[in-house]
């Protein structure tokens, strides 16, 4: 079984690598948006329901003209298909470049159309890439979804919050909003593909206004964006 699940999800990312990059190519772009709000999130949801894994959101559906900033706790291989199965319109998702050396996940990075975010060594390069998404934010092309936690060792905590997307946010006045995977510690495969069977539950844990934020007090609102998702973790696995 575990090979099987394995299988599963290694082979199923590749098969919509294929699938959407070819759509992307094939349209010269215009389909991006049919990928990431239809194909992905079938596709996403059909491959977890084949390894056993149910998914439960408790997300609104709204829609705001207003850029959105969304972020995630990044704690498990899981988010790799959690994150395009959300299918959020008009949202973009900013991905380390590393990831590009895995070809199927490269693949269907290109046809949901992500932002590759320049390594943590690369100072400048991330910085003018922050400069560029926020004055697409400002200009309202779209929202993006995002982890602060950035690349770490996926463990059953919440990593330390990297500054850029704060920054991000707050140059844009876009409005953050706090979502949670919620991983039942029994089904996490953390940094493998070994899927149990399960259900994650997707839950907001409210929207921050950044309207206001200022560089002298950022290192509080984002330490106070971080207690949130300290203190759901600390719920989670109490309950559990």
């Amino acid at each position: 079984m575990r090979w099987y699940r394995m299988t599963i999800a290694y082979g199923g990312m590749t098969a919509l690598g294929l699938i959407v990059a070819t759509l992307r190519f094939a349209s010269f772009g215009a389909l991006i948006p049919f990928n990431r709000t239809v194909v992905a999130p079938a596709f996403c949801r059909a491959l977890l329901r084949m390894c056993g894994v149910r998914v439960a959101s408790r997300l609104a559906r709204t829609s705001s003209d207003d850029p959105r900033c969304y972020v995630f706790n990044h704690n498990s291989y899981l988010d790799l298909f959690l994150v395009p199965l959300l299918g959020l319109p008009r949202t973009r998702a900013i991905i380390s470049e590393v990831v590009k050396k895995t070809v199927p996940l490269h693949l269907c990075n290109l046809g949901i159309g992500v932002l590759y975010i320049p390594d943590s060594h690369k100072t400048d390069e991330r910085i003018e890439f922050f400069r560029a998404v926020s004055a697409d934010l400002r200009a309202r092309r779209y929202s993006v979804i995002c982890s602060p936690e950035g690349r770490h060792e996926f463990l059953r905590e919440i990593a330390p919050f990297n500054r850029g997307v704060f920054h991000m946010a707050m140059a844009a006045n876009a409005e953050i909003e706090m979502i949670f995977f919620d991983i039942p510690a029994e089904m996490d495969p953390l940094e493998s593909f070994d899927m149990r069977s399960g259900t994650v539950t997707l839950r907001s844990l409210g929207r921050v206004d950044t309207r206001g934020w200022t560089e002298d007090h950022l290192t509080k609102h984002i330490a106070d964006v971080r207690r949130r998702y300290v203190d759901e973790l600390a719920a989670t696995e109490a309950d559990g």
